[in-house]
């Protein structure tokens, strides 16, 4: 299981309430179709040709999307902030969604989360986590393990247990 932080503004639309309400997760990127199958270079291609970006605009676009398509899986973990407050997940499969793929709404590319803490204080957390929920990336995996990270899955009881250790 991987540890993931994502923002939470796709398309430049703040969305963090709506991805708790909706227990939904998205990136932004409308109008490059559905990305299942898709190669990297194909999406490179995409988005190149969409917004027109180039050098390391590009790069970090590409890292972004690959990421939360093809790194991440079902079953990791997500981790988003507002402000002081985090919440963490596990996540669905990836899902293209074409009712969404405007400018308008920029929110297609999603994956369905468990909450498994909502709003809590991110002090609570330990270093390593706030480090990782604050890096500066669009999507970005953890460098950490959930030992590291002092996390404790507990399935099934609405919470990530205690924050100190990995479930074995």
């Amino acid at each position: 299981m991987d540890v993931y932080q994502m923002k939470t503004k796709p398309h430049s639309k703040e969305r963090y309430q709506e991805f708790i309400r909706e227990n939904r997760i998205g990136i932004g990127w409308p109008g490059i179709g559905s990305l299942q199958g898709v190669t990297k270079d194909e999406v490179r291609d995409r988005v190149r040709t969409v917004y027109q970006i180039h050098d390391s605009k590009l790069g970090n676009a590409l890292g972004a999307i690959w990421s939360f398509v093809y790194r991440m899986q079902a079953g990791d973990l997500i981790g988003i902030r507002h402000g002081s407050l985090v919440s963490i997940g596990i996540v669905g499969d990836y899902e293209y969604v074409p009712s969404l793929d405007n400018p308008a709404d920029g929110f297609c590319h999603q994956r369905s989360v468990e909450w498994l803490v909502v709003e809590e204080e991110m002090a609570y957390f330990s270093e390593k986590f706030q480090e990782t929920i604050g890096h500066r990336g669009i999507v970005t995996k953890s460098k950490y393990s959930l030992d590291e990270l002092q996390l404790k899955v507990a399935r099934g009881r609405g919470k990530i247990d205690e924050f100190i250790s990995n479930e074995k």
